[in-house]
């Protein structure tokens, strides 16, 4: 991405920008990865934080394509298939996550 990030308000809607160039950063893709970022969470206490995430990632950075289990997830037994098809991982540490078999 280069350069250090800055908000914006464009059209009354804050978007992240490059500080150097007031460009939006372009969210390109490697070969054969389908999301920007796999959003682990654990399901019990982390669901709302991480729709909420996701959502506001996709305000702030449009055209960035977040993975999320209820929007996403065909087959549990895919999960590790769905992380190699992701560039970044964000984990969402909350209550029990460490704990978690899936996590």
């Amino acid at each position: 991405v280069g350069g250090v990030v800055g908000l914006r308000r464009i059209a009354g809607v804050p978007t992240i920008r490059l500080s150097r160039t007031g460009q939006r950063p372009e969210l390109s893709l490697h070969r054969g990865v389908l999301w920007h970022l796999f959003n682990s969470h654990i399901w019990s206490t982390g669901q709302d934080a991480a729709a909420a995430i996701k959502k506001e990632l996709q305000l702030l950075l449009p055209g960035i394509n977040v993975f999320l289990d209820v929007d996403d997830l065909e087959d549990i037994g895919a999960l590790e298939t769905y992380i190699r098809q992701s560039q970044l991982i964000l984990c969402f540490l909350s209550r029990g996550y460490l704990r978690s078999a899936n996590c």
